[in-house]
């Protein structure tokens, strides 16, 4: 079909709410065809139009937004590039794992912000003033969509940023203390950055001169409410840019008043939403006691500090049968197919903040999830976190997994991702797991390689010899003192980036790293069968090569151990794997 006679097709086309699905899925189909057509060809006109129509037929259509930024930022156009853009991680928020290709963008539209990250970086620890940073002011880059979006829903995670944004912070304070005037846009701005200042826990680095500032902004906002006092927002959001709202005196009279939007949603992230999960504590199910000495320094740290501070679920998530999931996930082992598209009854053993319990409850088909952990904090932040959708799909309660054997129910997958290394027995916590675990059951596990953390365990070294605490403030500075050394490295990991990850990181109360030998000996010891290591897809694919390559079996892990001995940080994250019971 020419362009002509396309053109004529759509004239004839119904209004879109009137078309079947199937004829709308198929234009749909056949104008992302059209566009990536003209895109190719540097058809840029053409393409904007033909993925703007499809948005018309479908306006959360993720890929097309991104689409339609990528085309409209080759055009010139970075602010309406940067709408799309904001729009897709909206609609998907899990696109947000590309944290690189992100920030790269963000410069990209943003030139202004790629210079202030350098001079930033290039002045560090002195803190750059407006002038220094923006020939235009903060306004340069304050309204920018994708901007925005990025700071309220993801802590950053690269060093540049951090430090561009702990100055700015400093930036804003100074303009609320002297009670200077600022743009709704820069107001707007402040408030994101508040925002982001709550999700990675107050990480950033503070000097006594803004110690003392915002002491007496916090005195001065409870003077100007108790005696019902005008009040402006800016001194608000910089008061939120330090220390979270909820734990002030005066938090309850916050809500009494009325702001503008951006002002409204950090009172719902910092006031509404730790209330509702205060709320939530006595609806969580306790299902065993917690007596373990471990488990009781565990419990008490993730009480502290819950673990992760995750802000969206993902976007757009169509469930597949758990056989069609392993089974991509683990192309070379011998896997004995479930068969379960409805009841998959699962067990996230250590569940944290719910993340993982949320994710397997999107993308399994038929999931019934039991999420436990030991930290009723972190069960609230996950119970009040699930989307409405899923709720009925999980339950949560907390849980020792060292007495989850008198629970009396079993199940067909269990998730432990990330938790026995942190009890006293490893291995004794996978024991017990698999007492819960049906016959042909599968279970996924993740543990910390002795080998993929030499550098983590070498700063837990470093902060023991300087003694440096597990508070909120030693943490801080801890950070600052670790990035002078080449102990930087452990900026490659996203947990460094908040205060409550990096507590995990590098404060935890107890760590145990596993080999892949000990890993092997446990699953020959209980006959259970390794389907494979999980990554993601792409590197899945060049690994397989690789194995192939050199004539080996990607099950085998013998051969593994050799290969990570070769390789030591291919498992710098974690040990992570599916085992299938006999």
């Amino acid at each position: 079909m020419n362009r002509k006679q396309r053109r004529a097709t759509h004239k004839r086309a119904r209004p879109a709410g009137s078309l079947p699905a199937a004829s709308a899925g198929e234009q749909i189909q056949q104008l992302l065809v059209d566009a990536t057509a003209c895109e190719r060809l540097r058809k840029f006109d053409d393409a904007v139009r033909t993925y703007k129509r499809v948005l018309q037929l479908q306006p959360d259509h993720a890929e097309v937004c991104n689409n339609l930024g990528r085309v409209l930022l080759t055009q010139g156009k970075p602010k309406d590039a940067s709408a799309y853009f904001a729009r897709s991680l909206v609609l998907m928020p899990q696109l947000l794992k590309q944290y690189a290709g992100i920030c790269a963008t963000l410069v990209a539209l943003l030139p202004p912000l790629g210079d202030a990250l350098r001079k930033q970086v290039h002045a560090w620890p002195k803190r750059l003033t407006e002038s220094e940073l923006f020939g235009g002011g903060v306004a340069t880059i304050a309204d920018n969509p994708l901007l925005l979006q990025v700071l309220q829903s993801i802590p950053v995670q690269d060093i540049a940023f951090e430090r561009l944004l702990t100055s700015l912070r400093r930036l804003l304070l100074n303009a609320a203390h002297a009670r200077n005037a600022v743009s709704d846009t820069v107001h707007g701005f402040a408030c994101a950055l508040a925002q982001q200042c709550f999700i990675n826990e107050y990480v950033f680095a503070t000097t006594p001169e803004e110690d003392s500032r915002i002491e007496e902004l916090r005195r001065a906002l409870g003077d100007a409410l108790a005696s019902d006092g005008a009040v402006d927002g800016l001194p608000i959001a910089a008061l939120a840019m330090y220390e979270p709202l909820h734990m002030q005196p005066f938090a309850a009279e916050l809500l009494e008043r009325k702001w503008i939007p951006a002002l409204d949603n950090v009172l719902t992230q910092q006031v509404r939403e730790p209330a509702r999960e205060f709320e939530l504590r006595d609806s969580i199910l306790r299902l065993t006691t917690v007596e373990d000495d471990v488990s009781k320094k565990v419990q008490q740290q993730y009480e502290e500090n819950p673990y992760p501070r995750w802000i969206h679920a993902a976007g757009q998530v169509t469930p597949v049968p758990i056989d069609q999931y392993v089974r991509e996930q683990c192309p070379a082992g011998a896997y004995a197919p479930l068969g379960k598209t409805d009841a998959l009854d699962i067990l996230v053993a250590g569940c944290g903040t719910g993340q993982i319990a949320v994710a397997a409850a999107q993308k399994y088909l038929g999931a019934r999830v039991l999420a436990v952990d030991l930290s009723l904090s972190s069960l609230c932040y996950a119970k009040r976190s699930t989307p409405t959708p899923l709720a009925d799909q999980i339950e949560y309660a907390q849980a020792d997994i060292l007495k989850l054997a008198a629970i009396g129910r079993s199940f067909d997958v269990i998730d432990c991702s990330g938790v026995l290394h942190h009890m006293a027995e490893p291995l004794e916590g996978w024991r017990i797991l698999l007492t819960l675990l049906r016959p042909g059951g599968l279970m996924h596990l993740g543990f910390y390689s002795d080998a993929g953390r030499k550098d983590v365990a070498a700063a837990r070294a470093f902060i023991a010899e300087r003694d440096f605490g597990s508070t909120p403030v030693e943490i801080r500075r801890c950070r600052q003192e670790l990035l002078k050394t080449p102990l930087a490295s452990v900026t490659r990991f996203t947990d460094f980036f908040t205060t409550s990850e990096c507590r995990d990181l590098l404060f935890h109360v107890h760590e145990a790293r596993m080999t892949i030998p000990a890993i092997n000996a446990f699953i020959r010891e209980y006959r259970l069968k390794f389907l494979g290591f999980e990554f993601d897809l792409p590197v899945l694919h060049q690994l397989q090569n690789r194995f192939r390559a050199s004539g080996w079996s990607f099950t085998d892990l013998d051969r593994w151990h050799e290969f990570e001995t070769e390789n030591p940080d291919t498992f710098s994250g974690m040990y992570q794997f599916w085992i299938q019971k006999p």
